[in-house]
Order: C-alpha cells, then sequence, then structure tokens
C-alpha cells in the first residue's frame, strides 16, 4: 500500500486538502485497491465539510474509487462504512456506491476534477488475450507490450474535466520505453505535464516493490515545461512540497514531442553542447549478435565433438564478459550459411551437422521462422556474417551495472545478448571503450535507459546511439595515449580524471555540426539561471554533470 506521506503529498499537490472548500470538488481513485487514496480523502472531506460548513454526506457523492477483485472491494467498502461511523454517518452502507466493482477500463463514468492513486501494475504476458484486443481497440496508447497502466493513464485522462488534475505514483519505465511512446507522445502534444518526481531510491510503499516508481503530475491545459525532482528517502517530500511552490533550485526542460523517450533531471544536463556528437556520427558502428530461435540447438561447448569445424564460430556470451575480461567460456554457434552470403548450406554436404538438425527437426521446424519457411527450418533468426567475428570490436552485454567495457581483437562472434562497436583503429576503438567507461557516460546511459532491478543498465543499440561524446578526432594526442592506456587497465578512475579535465578545462572546443545533438527537447527560448553570466556557459554545465 502508498505510504500516507506519499498520498498525503499527492492529495496535496491536486489542491485535495481540508484546508480547501471540497464541497464540489470531484475525485476518482481508479484503482481502489486497500483505500489507501480513498480513505484519507474521505477523512479530508470530513474536515473540510466541518471547516466550511458544507453537507459532508451530500459531498461523498463526488467521490469514487474502482476495485475490480470482489473481494478487496468488499473489503474496501467495508473500511469506508467504518470510517463514515466513526464520523457520525448514519446508515453508512447507504454510500456502497462509493466503491465501483468492475473494471475501471471499460466502465462508464462521469468526468472528474482529480484523478490520483497508484494503478494496478500488470505485464504485458498476464494479461487476459480478450482484455488485451479490447485495450488495443480502445486506447491509441495501449501498443506492443504495454503494462495495464498505460491504459489507466489515457482513461483516467479522458475523464478528466478542463481544468482538472491527475496524479499518479507507478513505475516510470513508460518514459523510457518502446511500449510507452505513444503515452509520450499523447502527454507532449497534448497535455501538460508540470513536474515528475522520481522515487526511484525511496520506500514509496509499505511492502518491498520491485519497481522504479515516480510520480507524476498531468493537467489538460497548455504544455509547458517540466521540472523534475528527485528524492531518497520520504520526509523530503515536504521539501519538494516547497519547491513546487516557489521553484527554487527546480530543473526544467521541454519534452520532445515525437514519443523519444524522456531523459530527465539535473544528472541528464542540456547535452546540446555543439562539441559532444553521437557514436556512430564518428565512423563506429553499434551491432547485436546473432539471434538463433533456438540456443541449445545452435550454441553448445560440444559442438567441436559433434557437428564440422568449418560450419562453427566461437561464440561469446553475456556471461563471459566478466569485469572488463572476456573470459570464454569455450561456446561455439552453428553458422548455417554459405561463408558471407544469405544461402543456406547444403547439408548433404556436411553430413555430421545433417545428423544433428535431423536430431532436432521437430523443435527447429516449430519456430515461427521455420513455419514462414519450410525449406529454411535450419536457419538462424539472424544472418551471420563471419568477417563480424574477425573484426576488432568492443563488447557490451545487453544488462550490466559495472561501467567496465570488453575489447575483442576478432575472435568471437556475439551473442544476441551482446551488443558490439566496430569501426576505425584499434587505438581509437580503446579509446571509445575508456570514454564509454566513464561517469560522462555512465549517467547519460542511467537516463535514457530503463534500469533493472538491482540498479542495472541496459546497454541497447537504441541508447548508446543517443550518448553524446567528444570528438574523437578533436582530443589532444597526449589526453587520447592517457586513456587508451587506462582502458587497457580497466582503470576508471583515471579515465574519469582525464576526461573530466578535457570537458571542463577544454575553453572553447571547436564547433561541429549543430545536428548532433540528443533529442531530449526542442529548446526554447527562457532566462537560463544556470548559465546567466557565465563566460563558458557549456563548461560549467558540463562541470555540474560530471559533479553529479
Amino acid at each position: 500500500m502508498t505510504k500516507k506521506e506519499v498520498v498525503a503529498f499527492m492529495l496535496n499537490s491536486c489542491g485535495y486538502s481540508e484546508a480547501n472548500d471540497l464541497s464540489e470538488v470531484t475525485l476518482l481513485e481508479p484503482a481502489g485497491g486497500e483505500g489507501a487514496f480513498v480513505l484519507e480523502c474521505l477523512r479530508r472531506l470530513a474536515k473540510s465539510a466541518e471547516r466550511f460548513d458544507f453537507n459532508f454526506e451530500h459531498a461523498l457523492t463526488n467521490l469514487m474509487t474502482c476495485e475490480l477483485d470482489p473481494h478487496r472491494a468488499s473489503a474496501l467498502r467495508k473500511g469506508i462504512f467504518s470510517l463514515l461511523a466513526e464520523t457520525g454517518v448514519k446508515e453508512p452502507e447507504r454510500f456502497a456506491g462509493l466503491v465501483h466493482e468492475g473494471d475501471f477500463l471499460i466502465a462508464k463514468l462521469d468526468s472528474f476534477d482529480i484523478v490520483v492513486g497508484n494503478p494496478p501494475y500488470i505485464r504485458h504476458e498476464q494479461i487476459p488475450e480478450g482484455k488485451k484486443v479490447l485495450y488495443r481497440e480502445k486506447f491509441r496508447t495501449f501498443k506492443g507490450r504495454s503494462d495495464i497502466y498505460i491504459a489507466f493513464f489515457e482513461n483516467a485522462l479522458s475523464l478528466l474535466k478542463k481544468g482538472g488534475k491527475l496524479c499518479y505514483i507507478c513505475s516510470d519505465r513508460w518514459m523510457r520505453s518502446s511500449y510507452g511512446k505513444e503515452l509520450r507522445k499523447l502527454l507532449s502534444t497534448g497535455f501538460n505535464v508540470p513536474w515528475i518526481l522520481n522515487l526511484n531510491a525511496a520506500d514509496a510503499f509499505d511492502e518491498k516493490v520491485y519497481g522504479y516508481p515516480s510520480i507524476v503530475m498531468i493537467a489538460p491545459e497548455a504544455k509547458g515545461e517540466t521540472a523534475h525532482f528527485e528524492i531518497k528517502q520520504v520526509d523530503e517530500l515536504e521539501s519538494v512540497a516547497g519547491q513546487l511552490v516557489n521553484g527554487a533550485g527546480v530543473h526544467r526542460q521541454w519534452l520532445p514531442e515525437d514519443g523519444s523517450p524522456w531523459a530527465l533531471g539535473s544528472e541528464r544536463m542540456e547535452l546540446m553542447e555543439e562539441h559532444l556528437v553521437g557514436i556512430e556520427s564518428q565512423g563506429f558502428k553499434i551491432g547485436i549478435g546473432v539471434a538463433t530461435g533456438l540456443d541449445h540447438v545452435f550454441i553448445g561447448r560440444e559442438l567441436k565433438d559433434v557437428v564440422e569445424d568449418e560450419v562453427l564460430l566461437p561464440l561469446v556470451l553475456p556471461q563471459d564478459l566478466v569485469d572488463g575480461k572476456l573470459l570464454w567460456t569455450g561456446n561455439y554457434v552453428i553458422n548455417p550459411f554459405e561463408n558471407g552470403s544469405s544461402d543456406l548450406l547444403e547439408l548433404p554436404k556436411y553430413p555430421r551437422l545433417s545428423k544433428y538438425f535431423n536430431s532436432s527437426v521437430g523443435l527447429l521446424k516449430n519456430r515461427h521462422i521455420a513455419k514462414r519457411r519450410p525449406s529454411h527450418w535450419y536457419r538462424t533468426i539472424d544472418r551471420i556474417y563471419p568477417h563480424i567475428r574477425e573484426t576488432p570490436k568492443l563488447l557490451l552485454p545487453d544488462i550490466k551495472k559495472n561501467q567496465k567495457i570488453v575489447f575483442d581483437e576478432g575472435k568471437y562472434y556475439p551473442h544476441h545478448n551482446v551488443y558490439y562497436i566496430t569501426g576505425g583503429s584499434i587505438n581509437n576503438l580503446k579509446l571509445l571503450g575508456a570514454i564509454l567507461m566513464s561517469d560522462f557516460v555512465f549517467k547519460q546511459m542511467k537516463s535514457v535507459s530503463t534500469i533493472m532491478h538491482g540498479g542495472f543498465v541496459r546497454w541497447q543499440s537504441q541508447n548508446l546511439r543517443r550518448i553524446r561524446i567528444p570528438v574523437l578526432l578533436q582530443m589532444p594526442e597526449s589526453v587520447k595515449t592517457q586513456l587508451v592506456h587506462a582502458f587497457e587497465k580497466g582503470d576508471v578512475v583515471i579515465i574519469n580524471q582525464m576526461l573530466g579535465r578535457y570537458l571542463t578545462d577544454a575553453s572553447s572546443p571547436p564547433s561541429i555540426t549543430a545536428t548532433a545533438r540528443l533529442s531530449v527537447a526542442p529548446k526554447r527560448a527562457s532566462a537560463n539561471p544556470v548559465t546567466t553570466g557565465c563566460r563558458n556557459p557549456q563548461q560549467k554545465r558540463v562541470s555540474q554533470f560530471l559533479e553529479g
């Protein structure tokens, strides 16, 4: 259940306080649960009625909560009846209608001044197929592998009155994930998101919750800049409430309108400096390893003894990348293609491979890719390009917590859970590896990536493409040499010192094309207290970012 301090903060932020006349304010809690919000609303409404002398029982009809589960709905009604009885209401069962028992997403409801609460977290795989079809038809934002709370956002927005407010505490994955794109686009173009409060590090719930919650405030009015806050303890909410009022020390930015992931907060910094560019704009290529569609058939350590050597490539798995080192576990992948082409091998020419594949023919033919093209029943999902194995490259497992990057001189082919970067000389690859190991990049990755449980970051290609780094050709040779040496030693401390000094001491880096920018938001003309009066605003912003 949401902690009472968080509930109080959210209700106060919406203006639902006993200090205000609540006699005509309509409020909906779309997922009642144990009643964390609606019970507190009843307490506040009773105090407001006493203070402003209006009919409490009449005003009760302005409140509603929804609960899908019949047992929870019954328990919630009992809790409401008990609280109403304490306030002096006779026959509180008359107000059973305060709880709407049913699916909020398909219920026919009136409009409300306030929608507030904690929408349920139900992963896409756990939503019944029939409901998925229904929700896709009804909600434009419910796309891909959407969690149920995506639909809870859109439905709540459709119920807001003019001048209303929606305030949810919810997982913040939708702000960066692909399934949240349509919701981000809807909010950034049709609504105002005045602020977002990151509670990832705070205990916002009474029980342990394995999620990354944020509180988001949304209003159906002209869009403006979004303020972003981050707290580590629930008792910091009072200070945040003060910042909401006076705006002191608040980082504000415009949200992108194209649905791209939201990079929020002061630690995300304004990565608009024209001397910072993308990785691929400097001649590097970001790729991902091979997806086979049946790893336990195509991949294994024993394959050397089972099939012909010429169809095997040594494969690097995520678990082979340990603290900046490549500790190969001896796995191989079968390459079912003629060398470098899209043509499949002629199995009769490889009797051992043919016998091996036929021993698993049922499993291989049952794959989606094989059903699409039955004659290609023994191909991998992805084509295999043997030259990738022989190419020097940086290797990054999809999910990792530390900042170490592995260099492969050209011995292994990457698995589909391993991303790789190729291009340029070996020294330039190692220089890039050093920069990718820095706090400067790691903070960017945390801002554009979905953060997994335990603080792990997803180093996916779409996230790597949003990272901005210095132009390598413009860096002094002495700096590059020291960074390469530090990379070879895996010394993140030296890398941070060298790169930090370079970024903050370079007084006027040469300008490059203005197209090399991180698409966090379109820049608006406004006063910027951070940079006003600063001889070198870029230098100061980068310094603040590096300092965290």
